[in-house]
């Protein structure tokens, strides 16, 4: 039994579900199939999708066995009375997937915390620890460096998915950094199969049917950035109001063409408050748009999952979105896209898979820079569609071949 961390299925977030779908379905075609996901669940169990799952939380609930603090308490002295102690004390290797992004403490102390104890929890069990394919960092302090250093030195095998990650790696291992286990490659995520979901709304099936007269260009509105201005301008250093901006993109698409229809794409989903909420974030947007646009935007209904959001983000004919596995979705599909990047990680993972150009950075631009942005991509997506027909075979190879890597190293693992 192999496990996975860090790529909770149960989280809302969609990007995160694309990973650990993406990690399972690759591995499991390669033979590693007796692999259990950690999510926020209770105990051991068979998900609806047929997974195995084990509960795993960082919270203070201490007198629960799925507990990160129990956990890690547990496991080491052969799990006691937990079953996810038990599972990890005696998994053959655990695979850990950071969120995709969370190896940082950009995103504040309490889920670099977590990244860091799941990581030394299957250090302290004896366990190979696999990093599998994700960013590395930024890492602000010197404390997070260094901590982040220790489980870098002592993982088993590390997969990076931009070139500055790699930079990062070699700068913390220095003469300890090995090619043969320290590798760089695509995101996973560019492999994760489409479903078409059930229930769509007639409506929103006939903007998206091959034989519409109109194009649809579609929109991911971050909750993230949108729902605190204040506190993603102070954390991302954002050159404008994330509302200006993105209300600006919006605009531009819409003008692009007089029957351009514009579908929002939530991505993240969270209950009604949540300050992370990417269908109120998108709900407001469109209310901020007003009535001389509203027969031609509507919001995405329902909460898809990642496969499903695949399948409609593939029938767009343009995209762009700040929730990066949304954009990696519609491009991987190969709908021309435009990333909104908050981090240096969007522009990573796009130069990775030969997508340089085509991230708008929301630290550099304001409301009325994004506008052009977005105007001059959506004019170039017949160009963009042809160049990535020609760069995603490739970039599909790399990715199988990274997947084939990963499942030949924990297939070598001694029995």
């Amino acid at each position: 039994m192999y496990t996975l961390l860090n790529a909770a299925p149960d989280t809302g977030n969609q990007g995160v579900s694309a990973l650990s779908a993406a990690a399972v379905d690759g591995l499991s075609r390669r033979g590693i199939d007796r692999i259990a996901v950690a999510d926020h669940g209770r105990g051991r169990r068979i998900a609806a999708d047929g997974t195995e799952r084990f509960g795993l939380t960082h919270n203070r609930r201490l007198w629960r066995g799925d507990c990160l603090r129990t956990v890690s308490f547990c496991a080491p002295l052969g799990g006691l009375a937990s079953p996810s102690a038990r599972l990890l004390a005696t998994s053959r290797a655990v695979l850990d997937v950071s969120g995709g992004d969370s190896f940082t403490d950009l995103y504040g102390p309490h889920r670099f915390r977590a990244m860091i104890m799941t990581k030394r929890l299957a250090l302290r069990c004896g366990r190979p620890l696999f990093l599998l394919p994700q960013t590395i960092g930024p890492f602000r302090s010197d404390e997070a460096r260094r901590e982040a250093t220790e489980i870098l030195r002592a993982a088993h095998g590390i997969w990076l998915r931009d070139k500055r990650s790699e930079e990062m790696l070699k700068e913390l291992l220095g003469a300890d950094f090995d090619p043969a286990r320290h590798r760089r490659g695509p995101d996973m995520a560019v492999l994760l199969p489409r479903v078409a979901p059930e229930g769509l709304p007639a409506e929103i099936l006939d903007w998206l049917a091959a034989d519409r007269a109109a194009p649809v260009a579609g929109l991911n509105v971050s909750g993230l950035l949108w729902h605190d201005e204040a506190a993603s301008k102070a954390r991302f250093g954002l050159a404008a109001s994330h509302r200006g901006q993105i209300e600006a993109a919006a605009r531009a698409l819409l003008d692009s063409a007089p029957d351009m229809r514009l579908l929002l794409v939530p991505h993240v989903h969270r209950p009604d408050g949540h300050p992370e909420s990417d269908r109120a974030a998108a709900e407001a947007l469109a209310a901020r748009l007003g009535p001389a646009y509203s027969a031609r935007v509507a919001v995405l209904p329902g909460e898809l999952s990642a496969q499903e959001l695949k399948w409609v983000l593939a029938r767009l004919d343009w995209f762009a979105g700040a929730r990066m596995h949304a954009t990696i979705g519609a491009f991987s599909s190969g709908v021309p896209t435009l990333g909104l990047g908050y981090s240096d990680k969007a522009q990573g993972v796009f130069e990775e898979c030969g997508l340089a150009g085509h991230v708008a950075d929301l630290r550099m631009l304001n409301a009325a820079a994004l506008a052009e942005r977005v105007s001059a991509s959506v004019a170039a997506r017949g160009k963009t569609h042809a160049a990535l027909a020609q760069v995603l075979p490739g970039v599909k190879a790399r990715a199988e071949s990274q997947m084939d890597a990963i499942a030949n190293a924990l297939k070598a693992l001694p029995a």
